[in-house]
């Protein structure tokens, strides 16, 4: 919700100013330089020897056609605002009193030196090249800059003063935002699966080299382009959606697939109600449902989830108590599915959902009473909850045995698929993919176990010394519809859509087959109905009060304010392109700078963001980079994934004779296939990402290293080692206690914006001192994680062996967050450190607004 606090604007008509004259304006002070109080008198008179034309007063033309205008340069020259600084202050207007503008403004005309076209009144918000952090509302071809012009040319010379009326510009609104919505959603509203209406282009597959919405010198850059990867006449039937009534259906069949679909069986509905007996407990605990998510982090469901209580049966459970009772009074999480028969009827296994142990976030515990903010609309929030290594270990047969159960590789799935996680909430996807790629052949995805194919030639045999135990925080699935390209160094273009279903093979069995026709049919079957799903998402709204003054002022900083214009980043280096604000490499949100071609060729851009930043730009964590070898995003391009139906010599797994389909494996890559979307190698670095519902989304960067966005913004508020506020619930008199991360919005931080957390030494670590601490200095690695470190980075496959903490809590260090950890670093975006307090504090206001 936003309320209008004092000086704030907001409507459909916002009249064109100064959008805050100059944050890095070379001002002096008014009058005595105190930044509020009223005007000294004396203005007035000298004012007052001014001619007119006879048609008005120069009071009643700025009145008429300047003053409109200033409410912009409001929003930051006040009293507090950005521009309360040395370098702004010069000009300083009252919050609320408009009756003093006049006068302010003439006296800034005054300290700045006086004259028409050199006045910092009116180059700055019209010059370009002086990088006003309002940018230019202003050119010079303006009525605005007209206006000015008029009245500094009476100030200037009285006796030859001609006033006209002038009417300002009108804007478009700084505040207002679509959270992601993709443009076939909001335009098939209202249609039916039965709408011949045709779509209207996909805005992402405007993002393309050479094309005009990317050309030009333009505020917003692009690097990343999107690829169509669906060209070939074989792969016709896999194509996007082309009219209104199939991307309905397309939509509704991917919600089938997600909540009906995904899941597969592995356990009984009684396994789970008695998954207490594993804790330690002696009897069922009454918020049992509460107590399973705090302990492994599958979070409350956005879609009635139901199990069967004990002596229930889920399909004939009503009661007068709960008459629209199906399937049973209990309430599964996201991450499990109460599995039904090939009649539609619930049976009385539990099926697990692959895809929400990392997409099935939320903010807040409505178990606990929180209202829900993750909703349906909100579908697949990243999971910074879920808790791969508990899981495991209560499934461990060595669990009693720490020194042996952390030791060898986890048996559970989950755990397989997320090689060297060593904390809750993260999770290693491409490691995941690496390990596919291995067991899987790359063609037929049947099963083709050699490790060597990744190890080809001297290249591939050095490559091997690579990250693969590294982390990285999950992205939301609302903003798919944002991103032509995706994962976190853009690697593919988004219209690679097999990839979506590679966690969503169906019975575990049946991923591993000789011939992988199973696992290739299904993948073809529902990728573009997932996407369509994905599209129709829009991010959460921030559930507190939003300051709109504060936040007009964040939408000008965020859209204008060049942060390599400050003398901090003097020697830091600059990305391609764009203006040097955040708008620069995240994309445009305001509706003023969406409707500004300086800003995008086109509006229907709005909030795309497809900027690869180089490493040596960012700064962050090079592990998840590394881990992307030569040989690996070389091997992508010959694989199932990268639709090598494209390629004219190309022979489907069908048609091939098995030997010759397990032996092209190792084929050099340059004779084999290669597919029509190929891994990215022209850019390494990290894919900015589009920014709705950004406030939803902590921990923040690849790695999830940094817990709100004030630390984001501000890099000296960081911690090397930290810990989110932990929930821990007490049972058998002390004896067994259930733990993980607090999800009630108790532990939400809404000033920081982004999860409580404190920070903690070495030696709080759980586990051992002498495996946490270095012996020689306090803030360096452990002697563990030196060795750990190293061997994960130089031998690929070593994630799954960790040095095991022997002491009976060393288990609770997987609720710490440790910077000193291979890929946890919490270093990078450390230009935005040139804000100022204020300056931040309005972006990140305005960013609850996306």
């Amino acid at each position: 919700m936003i309320r209008i606090l004092q000086g704030a604007i907001i409507g459909p008509a916002i009249v064109r100013g100064a959008s805050c004259i100059a944050l890095s304006l070379a001002l002096g002070a008014c009058n005595d330089g105190s930044s509020s109080g009223a005007v000294q008198s004396g203005a007035t008179g000298a004012l007052g020897n001014v001619p007119t034309s006879g048609v008005q007063t120069p009071e009643a033309f700025f009145a008429r056609s300047i003053q409109p205008a200033l409410e912009n340069c409001r929003l930051c020259h006040v009293p507090g605002g950005p521009a309360d600084v040395a370098d702004g202050d010069a000009l300083q207007l009252h919050a609320t009193n408009t009756s003093e503008d006049y006068a302010r403004l003439f006296a800034a005309w005054q300290s700045l030196d006086k004259g028409v076209l050199n006045n910092r009144l009116l180059t700055m918000p019209s010059d370009s090249a002086l990088r006003h952090s309002g940018s230019t509302p202003w050119p010079t071809s303006s009525s605005s800059f007209l206006a000015m012009k008029t009245l500094l040319a009476c100030w200037d010379d009285p006796a030859n003063c001609a006033l006209n009326n002038v009417t300002p510009e009108q804007l478009a609104p700084l505040l207002g935002s679509k959270r992601g919505r993709h443009i076939w959603a909001s335009y098939c509203e209202g249609e039916t699966a039965s709408s011949t209406k045709l779509l209207p282009p996909d805005p992402r597959t405007l993002i393309q080299a050479g094309r005009a919405e990317v050309s030009g010198d333009r505020a917003v850059h692009f690097n990343g382009w999107w690829e169509d990867c669906h060209a070939a006449d074989e792969l016709e039937n896999e194509r996007q959606a082309t009219t209104c009534g199939e991307y309905i259906s397309r939509r509704q069949r991917g919600l089938e697939f997600l909540t009906n679909e995904l899941a597969v069986g592995s356990l009984s509905v009684s396994d789970f109600r008695n998954s207490w007996e594993t804790w330690g407990l002696s009897e069922r605990p009454d918020n049992f449902d509460q107590l399973y998510t705090l302990r492994y982090g599958l979070n409350f469901s956005v879609f009635p989830n139901p199990y069967p209580l004990e002596g229930e049966d889920p399909n004939n459970c009503a009661t007068t108590e709960n008459p629209d009772c199906d399937g049973g009074s209990g309430r599964l999480p996201m991450g499990l599915r109460l599995l039904k028969d090939s009649g539609g009827n619930w049976t009385n296994n539990i099926g697990t959902a692959a895809c929400f142990t990392c997409h099935g976030g939320q903010v807040g515990d409505p178990l606990a009473g929180d209202p829900q903010l993750i909703g349906f609309e909100n579908f697949g929030l990243g999971n910074n909850n879920y808790d791969v290594i508990m899981a495991a270990h209560d499934g461990s047969p060595f669990k009693e045995v720490p020194i042996v159960g952390g030791a060898i590789p986890p048996a559970d799935p989950n755990a397989l698929f997320n090689v060297g996680i060593k904390q809750r909430g993260q999770n290693n996807a491409v490691g995941a993919f690496e390990f596919l790629n291995t067991i899987l052949d790359l063609d037929s995805l049947g099963i083709n176990p050699n490790p060597l194919k990744n190890m080809k030639g001297i290249g591939g045999a050095q490559d091997v010394s690579h990250p693969l135990a590294h982390t990285q925080d999950t992205p939301a699935w609302w903003n798919m519809g944002s991103r032509p390209r995706k994962f976190f160094d853009a690697g593919v273009s988004n219209d690679s859509t097999r990839i979506i279903m590679a966690a969503g093979p169906g019975e575990f069995g049946e991923l591993f087959s000789f011939s992988g026709e199973y696992y290739r049919n299904r993948i073809e079957e529902w990728d573009q109905d997932l996407e369509a799903f994905f599209l129709s998402l829009v991010s959460p709204v921030y559930p507190e009060e939003i300051d709109a003054a504060l936040a007009e002022q964040g939408a000008v900083l965020f859209h204008n304010k060049d942060l390599w214009n400050e003398e901090g980043n003097a020697d830091r280096p600059r990305p391609e392109g764009g203006n040097g604000s955040c708008a620069s490499c995240h994309g445009a949100y305001s509706p003023r700078y969406v409707n500004d071609q300086a800003f995008l060729a086109d509006p229907v851009l709005e909030g795309v963001a497809s900027h690869i930043v180089t490493l040596d730009v960012i700064g962050t964590d090079t592990a998840r980079s590394d881990m992307l070898t030569t040989t690996l995003r070389r091997g992508w391009d010959t694989t199932y994934w990268a639709y090598p139906e494209a390629d004219p010599g190309y022979v489907a797994p069908e048609d091939k004779d098995p030997v010759t389909e397990s032996l092209d494996d190792m084929l050099p890559d340059e004779e084999r296939l290669n597919g029509a979307c190929g891994w990215q190698k022209e850019i390494i670095g990290y894919q900015a990402p589009p920014l709705y519902g950004v406030w939803a989304t902590a921990p923040y960067l690849h790695n999830g290293s940094v817990p709100n966005l004030a630390a984001l913004l501000d890099s000296s508020k960081r911690s090397q080692i930290w810990q989110r506020e932990i929930q821990t619930e007490v049972f058998e008199q002390g004896s067994v206690e259930i733990k993980g991360f607090d999800q009630r919005l108790s532990a939400f931080d809404f000033e920081n914006v982004g999860w409580k957390s404190r920070a903690l030494s070495c030696s709080e670590i759980p586990g051992s001192d002498q495996l946490n601490c270095s012996p020689s200095d306090d803030e360096g690695p452990s002697m563990q994680q030196l060795v750990q470190n190293y061997l994960n980075s130089a031998i690929s496959w070593a994630g799954l062996i960790t040095i095991a903490d022997p002491a009976p809590e060393g288990i609770d260090k997987r609720l710490v967050y440790d910077t000193r950890i291979l890929g946890n670093d919490d270093a990078g975006h450390e230009f935005s450190d040139v804000l100022t307090d204020a300056e931040r504090k309005a972006i990140i206001e305005y960013l609850k607004t996306l």
